[in-house]
């Protein structure tokens, strides 16, 4: 009979130690996959946060970079004064030769170098240089050029050249540069001439 209760107990303790095992098993399991999830979640959030990092640092970066080339431009006009070497292109119609009233093509490529020298009456007063090859009516002309520039009060740039070579023209040019100054849109005002183009530093 002794036998028989100790088996039964020992049954009931072998009973006990297995459920409870598995119950551990279970709880561990449970446990782990809880603990994966939550990896994931934290990956997966930390993934988006990385994403939505990279697209604001694409977004606001460059308008950043360009307030900071527009610095001072609140109200009225950022005066920019041309300066240093500038890759120069340009193309339209001019009367050829000159005096003509044949209008021919052209077409230009070459560099031109901007120099503040000082002020006159208020505005800033610079002197150019340069080479250019031209196509003038499809014939080739190499062409030097001195000039003069002024930045006028409305942003704007007064820019005359006297070119050697080619028609030996003295032209005139009206210039727009953008607020850092890198660049310059200009159109030529001479009578007869429908040249405009873009100068790049």
């Amino acid at each position: 009979m002794l036998h028989a209760m100790l088996n039964r107990a020992t049954m009931r303790v072998a009973e006990t130690t297995e459920v409870s095992g598995r119950v551990t098993a279970h709880s561990i399991k449970h446990e782990l996959c809880a603990k994966t999830q939550s990896s994931l979640w934290r990956l997966t959030i930390f993934g988006f946060c990385k994403v939505c990092s990279l697209v604001a640092v694409t977004l606001i970066l460059p308008a950043l970079a360009y307030a900071q080339n527009n610095q001072g431009n609140g109200p009225g006009i950022n005066l920019v004064v041309p300066n240093g070497t500038y890759a120069v292109r340009d193309s339209g119609y001019v009367f050829f030769p000159p005096g003509s009233t044949t209008l021919v093509p052209i077409a230009a490529a070459g560099r031109t170098t901007f120099i503040p020298t000082g002020t006159m009456n208020g505005l800033v007063i610079a002197k150019t240089s340069g080479v250019l090859t031209a196509s003038i009516n499809g014939q080739i002309s190499p062409i030097t050029i001195k000039g003069t520039f002024q930045v006028n009060k409305d942003g704007s740039v007064f820019e005359t050249e006297q070119q050697t070579g080619g028609p030996n023209a003295l032209l005139h040019f009206t210039d727009y540069p953008t607020p850092d100054g890198n660049t310059i849109t200009f159109v030529a005002t001479d009578p007869g001439s429908i040249v405009s183009g873009i100068d790049t530093r």
